[in-house]
């Protein structure tokens, strides 16, 4: 017998199989039936009851079936778009490093026009002595970069809290005019220095007038600087707050979202039990499997969220269904893994 031969004898023998094991299934019912136990799970599960934009809803299940193997039922939930949240939580954070900057005082000289030349070693010792104390001070001021740095992380926990439902519309919009403010604040301290440096240079430049303005210039610096200070210690203290408040939101939001898993899949066995005999076309030797979108266990080798497959046997199902055993029995009979 050649290789022709022998695959068509193969082919002949699968397809009489399928042929043989189909004519024992009424796909009329067998359809009814599945179409009935959907609804009848939607309902008890409250897919039926969810929806979101436009009306689309957010939950549902489809089926199908398979020859030899059993029903297929793809359950879409709520339950994964909730965790989604917690994705885009994480991309919050992702995208927001607290990166080192260049202190933009460091900048002030080099951005500003000068409106005359810089003072220079040879022209006037005062003069000199003037500017390079003035600018000295302003560019050790580790302002700005710690400021703004600690907004953006605040505001970051901020949008956080709000997707994790932590913060309503109001509290929202009360933080987010809170963090405007100090970066108002933080702006114009910085224009404040801006213009003080050019007085500086001004001042130096004309060396007749540095013993006259240096105590005022020394005065009105010190007073910046006496604001910057808390403004940048309120910062830092509001986005270490908001950043540990966003942390614990996390926690008790997964914590809370697996204990609802939890809860769903024992609602997905009781419903199981108690209306699985709906699916009388159903071959008793066939499975009845269940594929949870979205709601498997996370897995350190793929960003993709996994599935949860639970697959029972018929027979188990109609013996839970008979009081035979419990749903519990029922659970542990069953394979159940995600992918």
């Amino acid at each position: 017998m050649n290789k022709l031969s022998i695959i068509f004898s193969l082919l002949l023998a699968f397809f009489s199989v399928s042929s043989t094991h189909s004519q024992g299934v009424n796909f009329s019912d067998l359809q009814l039936n599945i179409g009935i136990f959907t609804g009848v799970m939607e309902d008890a599960l409250e897919l039926d009851q969810n929806t979101g934009l436009f009306g689309m809803r957010l939950g549902g299940i489809y089926a199908t079936y398979l020859v030899g193997q059993g029903v297929l039922f793809e359950v879409r939930t709520p339950l994964a778009n909730e965790r989604n949240r917690l994705s885009l939580v994480s991309l919050n954070s992702a995208m927001q490093p607290l990166q080192p900057g260049e202190n933009p005082f460091e900048r002030i000289g080099r951005q500003t026009r000068p409106l005359t030349s810089l003072p220079q070693e040879n022209d006037s010792t005062e003069a000199y002595g003037l500017y390079q104390n003035m600018m000295e001070r302003i560019s050790k001021v580790d302002y700005s970069i710690a400021v703004s740095k600690a907004i953006e992380q605040a505001s970051v926990s901020v949008r956080s809290l709000r997707t994790l439902g932590n913060v309503d519309d109001v509290e929202y919009e009360e933080l987010q005019v809170e963090l405007e403010v100090m970066r108002e604040n933080m702006q114009e301290n910085i224009d404040q220095i801006g213009a003080l440096e050019q007085e500086i240079r001004v001042a130096s430049a004309a060396t007749n007038q540095a013993d006259s303005v240096e105590s005022e210039v020394s005065s009105r610096l010190d007073l910046l600087l006496g604001k910057i200070e808390p403004l940048r210690q309120r910062a830092m203290s509001r986005a270490v707050e908001l950043k540990a408040e966003t942390e614990l939101a996390e926690q008790r939001y997964i914590a809370r979202w697996h204990d609802e898993v939890s809860e769903f899949e024992q609602n997905l066995y009781m419903v199981m039990c108690n209306y699985g005999s709906t699916l009388r076309a159903l071959p008793e030797d066939e499975n009845i499997s269940i594929i949870l979108k979205g709601l498997g266990e996370d897995s350190e080798t793929t960003t993709r969220r996994p599935d949860k497959i639970h697959i029972l046997l018929k027979r188990d199902v109609q013996e839970c269904q008979q009081g035979e055993i419990d749903i519990a029995e029922l659970r542990e009979r069953s394979e159940h893994y995600s992918y």
